[in-house]
């Protein structure tokens, strides 16, 4: 019996009462990337995706996950007994839960988010509050507790206090007399304090009460100094332990409390006195920090900029050492780009796990290659999705490039993705559209051909902060709400992809913003501005599919790139490499 069949068993046999127990991908934040101690699911089943939902009954068990993961969850579900569930728009865990009949769902309330609880009871599921895993779950790692550091002002641009006093006004505006926040980034962003509690996200564990007197940040105080605690005094910032906030919040008399349901968990809902009036909306300050401002954008250009000067650095290196017969593994090639980017000094971390993926297995969107690295070899596709975090902003570029000989099919696939990521990238559309609604535009020269991909166009990216941010998405996938406006200042990705399972997976993905295109006697109408710079692959290029406007606007891009970077390299040969990568088609 495999070690995963063995836990999934000790939890059936803890059932009891209980008809099924509910596992999501969630920590007491809600945060994408979980530290060590709530890899739950993972413990539990073996899969490391970062999307999944696990429901264990008392002779079954079941994962959901999404399209980017069918194929590595078939690999790592295996011998533990688990029965993969492909979701769909058809196929959820809530749509499996909804018909049971009086069924009774254990999950543990502080790894639930609100919003979820909510949709559990309205398909009358009886919910339980209990923690089924401590008891099983032997040398589970601790809470992370690293150093908390300032994020300059030069690089914030905006205060502490401006940012309190906007977020006061908003409250007020909503007749609220008070906000809870627990999710990482609004924290980081309002405190303009940075940390390395979670991977890839430069956060901490905290959580955060704002009332119209004072506000009070829960965190282990051992993560910050004499330095950073007079700084969050002057703001009238008082500091608590992290254990204490339930505690803190039982104390609230007459307050209507703001808390976005889909960024706190349930546990805190038991702390609050009947004469708390909660309020649900989205947390003042996600609004806020999507928007970034022309300074912070100035910043991300420069970010962007660094980003390029490591990547040119990096497809230098490594076009040099196939053409020498030197080859080498996806692993290997994951620690070299993160040293490229290392060795400047705004570098804290990269922004997720960097994703080298090789021909076949280029196909698992989110491929990870863990210990079995497929080797370099000829004629080897290669995708590269990696990003980094630096002081001033937070980059995630994705390009494919060949090494040796490119087939027809290749170069037709590579060049559909690139007319679609061409598509959205010049389109113009009308102020405050919702975002999600232009997802079809990407995706028409792939539907044209039958073809098309099962993730989002593009995600909401952070400035040195989450490299996945909301509220905006580019995802005909997504539930369109009011939050999902085009604004200006927004920064999304751009990624269509192909996948071809057992062949090969393409993808480009640039960083764009949102800026103000023209306004006629219709609309004022919006555009998207690229800050990504780094070249296509002209040698994966089909060009007899390119129509003039798109050959204009790759040579256009591959234009200002060179401009921009030409002056940044004192090795001759890195240049005239990278002005042939440039040249027109």
């Amino acid at each position: 019996m495999s070690v995963y069949k063995k836990r999934i068993s000790l939890i059936q046999n803890s059932l009891n009462n209980l008809d099924g127990y509910l596992i999501l991908s969630a920590d007491c934040h809600l945060n994408e990337y979980l530290p060590e101690h709530f890899k739950i699911r993972e413990f539990l089943s073996g899969f490391d995706g970062s999307y999944a939902v696990l429901l264990i009954l008392k002779h079954k068990a079941y994962l959901w996950t999404d399209g980017r993961y069918y194929l590595q969850a078939e690999k790592q579900l295996k011998d533990s007994g688990i029965i993969l569930q492909k979701q769909n728009k058809e196929n959820t865990y809530l749509s499996f839960l909804k018909e049971q009949k009086n069924f009774v769902l254990g999950i543990d309330f502080r790894l639930l988010a609100i919003n979820i609880k909510e949709e559990l009871e309205k398909i009358n599921i009886k919910l339980v509050d209990i923690d089924l895993l401590s008891n099983i779950w032997e040398n589970r790692a601790t809470l992370p507790k690293q150093k908390v550091f300032i994020h300059d002002i030069k690089y914030a641009i905006n205060s502490t206090k401006e940012k309190l006093t906007l977020i006061k006004e908003a409250l007020k505006n909503k007749n609220c007399t008070s906000t809870f926040i627990s999710s990482l980034d609004d924290i980081a962003y309002i405190l303009n304090l940075r940390g390395s509690d979670i991977a890839y996200n430069p956060v901490f564990l905290s959580h955060l009460l704002i009332t119209n007197e004072k506000s009070i940040l829960f965190i282990d105080e051992d993560k910050i100094n004499e330095e950073i605690k007079e700084l969050l005094l002057k703001d009238n910032i008082f500091i608590m332990p992290y254990e204490s906030a339930f505690n803190e919040l039982s104390l609230l008399r007459q307050e209507n409390i703001l808390i976005d349901s889909a960024k706190c968990v349930a546990y805190f809902l038991k702390a609050f006195h009947s004469s708390v009036k909660i309020t649900y909306n989205i947390n003042i300050s996600t609004l806020l920090k999507a928007c970034k401002n022309d300074e912070q954008i100035k910043h991300i250009k420069d970010a962007m900029l660094f980003d390029a000067i490591a990547l040119s650095k990096f497809y230098f290196w490594l076009e040099n050492e196939y053409l020498n017969n030197n080859f080498y593994d996806e692993n290997e090639l994951s620690d070299k780009l993160t040293q490229f980017r290392a060795q400047n000094d705004l570098y804290l971390q990269d922004s997720f796990t960097n994703i080298i993926a090789m021909n076949e297995n280029a196909a698992l969107p989110h491929y990870k290659a863990k210990d079995n690295p497929k080797k370099m070899q000829k004629n080897t596709l290669l995708l590269i999705d990696s990003g980094a975090q630096y002081l001033n902003g937070t980059t995630d570029i994705t390009r494919v490039s060949i090494y040796g000989q490119s087939t027809k099919e290749q170069r037709i696939d590579y060049t559909l993705v690139l007319k679609a990521h061409i598509a959205i990238s010049s389109t113009i559309f009308p102020k405050d559209i919702a975002l999600p609604l232009l997802d079809s535009i990407t995706r028409a020269p792939l539907w044209k051909e039958g073809i098309d991909f099962m993730h989002g166009t593009g995600h909401g990216v952070g400035y040195c902060l989450n490299v996945h941010e909301g509220p905006n998405v580019l995802s005909y996938y997504a539930n369109i709400n009011e939050n999902m406006k085009a604004k200006l200042g927004m920064i999304s990705s751009i990624e269509p992809g192909i996948y071809r399972v057992n062949k090969w997976g393409i993808r480009l993905e640039n960083l764009v913003y949102i800026k103000e295109a023209f306004k006629s006697e219709f609309a004022q109408f919006y555009k998207f501005e690229n800050l990504t710079l780094f070249f296509f692959e002209k040698d994966c290029i089909e060009i007899s599919l390119l129509n003039e406007a798109e050959k204009e606007w790759i040579n256009n891009y591959h234009k200002e790139v060179f401009l921009k970077l030409k002056n940044h390299f004192e090795d001759e040969k890195i240049l005239k490499w990278l002005e042939k990568k440039c040249e027109k088609i």
